[in-house]
């Protein structure tokens, strides 16, 4: 077997193994549209480069018929590819997207990480859907002296604001006259750049269907803002526009 014949397999088989596992990151672990707002193709990226890219490549440099350190060497090659998947998988699946919090003006993706469950006070909240996240709203306390304490714990502590706080937490139903109120009409976005505004069009164009009334609210991210579209009459989340919502 020439050494061009032993990468091209081996290419085969790293691509085959992480498309498999991608496919359960993008349909399962990060249903469309969390993979884009947690900014998860850095790892993605990484995973890439090392399982595809640089193990078939040194295969390729250092695959010769006959070497008596060839098992060695290959060995060593999927040890680092393995361990480099391992660690990818891992982290993908402690970060992977659980709720979709409404917090004050709001969208915050949060993971279950982040959350104490033993806190969730509402049966519905405590049970991810197979491919989807749970919709939460976070009620911010009305009494005065409850909400300066929370600001305390949150400034001062060091404790988790109400996007991971759910004793706050509530249905997403119980809250849709609230985020409806927050939700600007569509009219209002304004892109900063000729692609912003096709963006903008574009979910017009998509959303804004049998006179649909849509607006959107803004989704705080890691990396980069976007806007959430929603149903004006329902507060029901359509989809996601690439765009500075502020």
């Amino acid at each position: 077997m020439t050494r061009y014949k032993a990468s091209a397999i081996h290419l085969l088989i790293s691509a085959s193994v992480v498309s498999l596992i991608f496919a359960i990151i993008f349909f399962i672990w990060y249903p469309a549209p969390t993979f884009e707002i947690a900014g998860a193709m850095d790892i993605v990226l990484v995973l890439v480069g090392v399982d595809v890219v640089l193990g078939p490549l040194l295969t390729l440099i250092v695959y010769k018929k006959g070497k008596p350190s060839l098992k060695f060497d290959l060995s060593v090659i999927a040890t680092i590819q393995l361990v480099a998947l391992a660690y990818g998988v891992h982290t993908f699946y402690q970060e992977r997207p659980y709720y979709m919090v409404f917090v004050v003006d709001r969208f915050a993706l949060t993971s279950e990480r982040y959350v104490d469950k033993s806190q969730v006070k509402y049966e519905e909240l405590k049970h991810k859907p197979f491919a989807d996240v749970i919709m939460v709203f976070a009620r911010s306390p009305e009494d005065p002296e409850e909400y300066q304490r929370l600001l305390r714990s949150v400034m001062e502590d060091g404790q988790p604001d109400l996007d991971a706080r759910p004793e706050y937490w509530e249905p997403y139903s119980a809250g849709i006259s609230f985020v409806l109120n927050k939700a600007k009409p569509i009219g209002k976005l304004k892109g900063s750049s000729d692609v912003d505004k096709q963006r903008i069009q574009d979910a017009v164009d998509r959303y804004a269907v049998e006179n649909r009334d849509i607006g959107y609210v803004p989704i705080a991210s890691f990396k980069r803002d976007f806007a959430m579209v929603l149903d004006l009459e329902t507060a029901e989340p359509l989809g996601i526009i690439k765009v500075d919502p502020w």
